[in-house]
């Protein structure tokens, strides 16, 4: 044997004894002594990928393709290379060639699906996990990883099922059974969501999405004192650590310890728009207990929400000095809500008047209700599919008679607009809404709103204007379940989905109420337009 070949040798016995780095010296050695061994070079490529040194493994691993074009695992390895390093399309063309010269490749059929995934083709990840379990269908991780990327297709049921045969492979599978968590919320069912939640934890506490699983299974299930306690969480979860500010000064995380009283707080702003003006409502509540409100808050709602601090300003502008900081979500924690307790003192948004004026001349006379529409939210929302509704879909609503519709939502999608032009009793209002403040005063000239699940649904109930909300099948944890009815926004009448994904019945239920209200309106001396403070039903 050559001394390569013992160098070689030696560095795989190194390697499968654990003694990672003395086996990378090995490698290195037989590939000084003999720089075309392909084998040689891809175990050094392989072994420094494993050890987070994917830049200096490249090299190594595109000689031993030179060296051997045909072999996979020098594909394969340098495929995960490219991953590690951010090469996204050079590691799947990688992975695609050891697939051709090894089509039972587990490996690079996982690895692939995985990439995939990050490059947001989602269908084509499945496909990869599907012939993975085709080929190995005891492999755990795969159907978890279908499970995975089922559910972010919004595929719950085929998710339940991958998820639960990869915990019936691997009981103590701590990502399952986060995942199952995660597919039986989507299901509607919190109960047992918080059940696989727990068990994932139990599994593995530093499950930190499993944490914040718990959490909104609980709220979702109306136990605010522990699921509010459980939402601090989300600040171990890396998509929440991502976007979060540092503060100079310490944070207000225990009411019972910290007086507020003559003392500056700064509650700032998270996540998205709705969540902003829901808890919002807490600022004054604060200033009760003798503090001096800042307000950090998304530019389109600053002037909006000023009024209901000492001071405010934009998200990501410099701050004035405070004594201490406390984000939003995590208000109802340390006001000690629950069911009982919500503080739904409505309106506590108010519009400017001038801009309501100026919204009334717009309008023109009345000649019927007046119903806001807001039929979509963000597109980049994981939820965006489930909560916004096409346009095409409101046809039995849009054909109520007596009504004028009105879109108040600033970002119209072009299929939509193209179908409610088709309606000459719809106005699409989207040119004359700058901020929030310009919404509120259109908001507050209208009789209803009919909203999908997003900020401006906020708006409206923070208004105390009459909303109907068509709410998605295993909802957002703060519309809680089964309720018609809100104990955010007492104005606001929900309309669930029975099945997952099916509009229609909801829209039937609400064109026939709203038919209903208009036949009833007509046929009675009362004034065409109800009153703003009007019960939502």
């Amino acid at each position: 044997m050559s001394d390569a070949a013992a160098q070689y040798q030696h560095g795989n016995l190194l390697w499968q004894r654990g003694a990672r780095e003395d086996a990378v010296a090995a490698y290195a050695s037989a590939v000084a002594l003999d720089p075309d061994n392909a084998d040689a070079r891809n175990n050094l490529g392989n072994a420094l990928v494993e050890l987070g040194r994917s830049e200096a493994a490249i090299p190594h691993l595109a000689e031993a393709l030179a060296l051997r074009p045909d072999h996979a695992p020098a594909h394969y390895n340098l495929g995960n290379a490219l991953v590690a390093a951010g090469r996204g399309a050079e590691a799947e063309e990688r992975f695609r060639s050891a697939l051709r010269l090894d089509p039972r490749h587990a490996g690079a059929l996982n690895n692939l699906g995985n990439l995939l995934r990050t490059l947001q083709r989602p269908e084509e990840a499945a496909e990869c996990y599907r012939r993975v379990i085709a080929l190995h269908p005891t492999l755990a991780g795969a159907h978890n990883n279908l499970g995975s990327v089922l559910l972010a297709l919004h595929r719950p049921e085929a998710a339940e099922v991958a998820l639960r045969e990869a915990l019936r492979l691997h009981p103590d599978y701590a990502d399952a059974a986060n995942n199952l968590g995660g597919a039986l919320l989507a299901l509607d069912g919190p109960d047992a969501a918080l059940e696989a939640f727990r068990r994932a934890v139990a599994l593995d506490p530093s499950q930190a999405q499993a944490r914040f699983g718990e959490s909104l299974a609980l709220l979702a299930l109306g136990r605010f004192r522990e699921g509010w306690a459980a939402y601090e969480s989300r600040w171990l979860d890396p998509r929440f650590r991502e976007d979060e500010r540092s503060y100079d000064m310490p944070a207000w995380n225990d009411a019972a310890t910290q007086d507020v009283a003559g003392r500056t707080v700064l509650l700032h702003a998270e996540q998205g728009l709705g969540d902003t003006i829901q808890f919002v409502r807490y600022a004054p509540l604060l200033r009760e207990r003798g503090a001096r409100v800042v307000l950090e808050v998304q530019p389109a709602l600053l002037t909006l929400l000023a009024p209901l601090g000492d001071h405010a300003i934009a998200a990501g502008d410099p701050l004035p000095a405070c004594d201490l900081h406390c984000p939003m979500l995590s208000l109802p924690r340390l006001f000690g809500t629950e069911l009982p307790t919500v503080p739904a003192h409505i309106p506590y948004l108010t519009a400017d008047a001038e801009r309501r004026d100026a919204w009334r001349r717009r309008l023109g006379p009345r000649n019927g209700l007046r119903i806001g529409l807001a039929i979509s939210g963000s597109p980049e929302h994981p939820d965006d599919p489930l909560r916004s509704i096409p346009a095409a879909a409101l046809s039995p609503l849009l054909a109520v008679p007596g009504v004028a519709f009105h879109l108040v939502q600033k970002d119209v999608r072009a299929a939509d607009a193209a179908v409610l032009r088709g309606y000459p009793h719809v106005t699409i209002h989207a040119e004359h809404l700058g901020d929030f403040e310009d919404t509120a005063a259109l908001l507050c000239e209208l009789d209803l709103l009919v909203s999908v699940d997003t900020s401006v649904a906020h708006l409206g109930g923070a208004l105390g204007l009459p909303v109907w909300l068509l709410v998605q099948f295993g909802a957002d944890f703060r519309w809680l379940r089964v309720r018609e009815d809100s104990p955010w926004y007492p104005t606001m009448r929900l309309f669930r989905q029975t099945e997952a994904q099916r509009w229609a019945p909801v829209v039937a239920r609400i064109a026939d109420t709203l038919a209903r209200r208009v036949r009833a309106q007509a046929g009675s001396a009362r004034p065409a337009s109800p009153a703003m403070s009007a019960p939502a039903g």
